[in-house]
């Protein structure tokens, strides 16, 4: 097992885009379980795995998002940091791409 590196913004952005590219309904899905309050972020990840499973490429680079496997299961309960800290990229994201087209119309008039 490789160890781990913290992903990047713009990783993370070029991740969610693709996933947006290529299938619009699987990049809701993505949204949809991120913005959930109420699962855990290893939850969360596992639910993610079953969306992309029949996308290898994707599938196997969200292994780059997955929570780190070394803490132990209590630290991820629901009112930690570590939730926000695994979910506040993807929804950042999610909500940069979302008004993308919007901002960039109305900042050309």
């Amino acid at each position: 097992m490789s160890k781990w590196e913290p992903v990047t913004f713009e990783e993370s952005l070029s991740f969610v885009k693709r996933v947006k590219a290529r299938d619009y309904l699987l990049y809701l899905s993505l949204l949809n379980v991120l913005t959930r309050s109420d699962q855990i972020p290893l939850e969360a990840y596992n639910e993610l795995l079953l969306l992309f499973r029949d996308h290898g490429d994707l599938l196997e680079e969200l292994g780059k998002f997955r929570p780190l496997p070394s803490f132990p299961s209590t630290v991820y309960s629901h009112n930690t940091i570590w939730m926000f800290i695994f979910l506040m990229p993807f929804l950042l994201l999610s909500l940069l791409l979302a008004f993308e087209k919007p901002l960039d119309s109305f900042l050309l008039r």
